[in-house]
């Protein structure tokens, strides 16, 4: 799939993540992982949303529709960057994410062809991972299975190479922007609550937000359609070349495709 010439992504690292996120990987020629920063006890970067299990029923609307699947931390404190945590190896989280997707997917028509090959080497690997980064490491290698298939290869860098000495959130994410000599920031639309437009007006690097919306799929289970699971509830349940065919550009929009 191809990328689109200047256009970065900023994103913390996220553990198996939902397929917004590899949407806009392919609309990116750089993504950046914004490692430096404070982890987040109840956040995204170290848990995933996998299905409920077989015998619950998929509640009302008001309700949660997923579970959640959180690797364990060694040593953590408020003030740590998730560039320093360390993967608690005491637990053999590894050995029972792997059982738990296993269980909850074995039946579904893509998860042994397209979902469990990749699983079985990542988990064996995340098993060892100890010491302070071992968390960070852990979620880029979970972030990066799905890459080969999805198309995607971006160029990945850590925020934490470059200068981040502007005050500002904003200000600093627009300075990334410079630095990496990106001219269009892509932005998903949870940022809006906090995002100012005029800093990137100020560098000439133009904002755009995210508005994917991908197609209800059948997830094996009765009851309303659940949005924002994991990559591995929607390869489990979708051919590839499908959701590839969901994360080209639209014919219309920034990203459309030159016309002839």
């Amino acid at each position: 799939m191809s990328e689109t010439p200047g256009v970065l992504v900023a994103e913390q690292p996220h553990y198996l993540p939902w397929l917004d996120f590899y949407e806009q990987v392919a609309r990116a020629r750089t993504l950046l992982i914004l490692d430096n920063v404070q982890w987040l006890r109840r956040g995204w970067q170290r848990r995933t949303r996998v299905a409920l299990p077989h015998h619950v029923p998929t509640p009302p609307p008001s309700e949660p529709g997923f579970q959640w699947l959180s690797i364990p931390l060694e040593g953590a404190h408020r003030e740590s960057l998730l560039s320093e945590l360390s993967v608690d190896v005491s637990q053999p989280w590894a050995r029972k994410h792997l059982q738990a997707i296993t269980t909850l997917y074995g039946r579904r028509p893509y998860f042994r062809g397209q979902v469990l090959p990749r699983l079985e080497p990542f988990y064996a690997e995340a098993a060892q991972a100890q010491g302070p980064g071992s968390l960070l490491r852990t979620l880029l290698s979970s972030m990066a299975l799905f890459y080969e298939p999805l198309g995607l290869a971006p160029r990945v860098q850590l925020a934490s190479s470059l200068d981040r000495s502007h005050p500002d959130k904003t200000g600093r994410l627009a300075s990334y922007c410079v630095q990496l000599g990106a001219d269009t920031y892509y932005s998903g639309t949870g940022s809006t609550l906090y995002l100012q437009p005029a800093a990137f007006r100020d560098v000439g690097v133009r904002l755009l937000w995210q508005r994917f919306r991908y197609p209800a799929y059948p997830q094996g289970r009765e009851g309303r359609f659940v949005y924002g699971l994991s990559i591995v509830d929607v390869l489990s349940n979708v051919p590839v070349d499908e959701v590839r065919e969901w994360l080209k550009p639209s014919p219309w929009g920034p990203f459309a495709p030159p016309a002839g």
